[in-house]
């Protein structure tokens, strides 16, 4: 009868083991995506940072041709 329990108690011991271990690698991988998330909003940010300073320097230049135009009809 010890056996038994001995064999379920260890059982037991390594079905908890291995749920613990589960548990930190569902953790971990939810970390990773946590950092892969952050780097790609960030990259993500940068692209719309560096899309619309583009877009204000050709209404800059667009704006300094049309002036430019003006100009010379003057």
């Amino acid at each position: 009868m010890d056996a038994r329990r001995e064999v379920a108690a260890n059982g037991s011991h390594r079905v908890h083991k291995e749920k613990e271990t589960t548990k930190k690698q569902a953790m971990s991988r939810r970390m990773i995506a946590a950092d892969e998330q952050a780097d790609i909003n960030e990259r993500a940010g940068a692209f719309i940072k560096k899309f619309r300073n583009q877009l204000k320097i050709q209404r800059e230049e667009s704006f300094k041709r049309f002036q430019e135009m003006i100009a010379r009809g003057v």
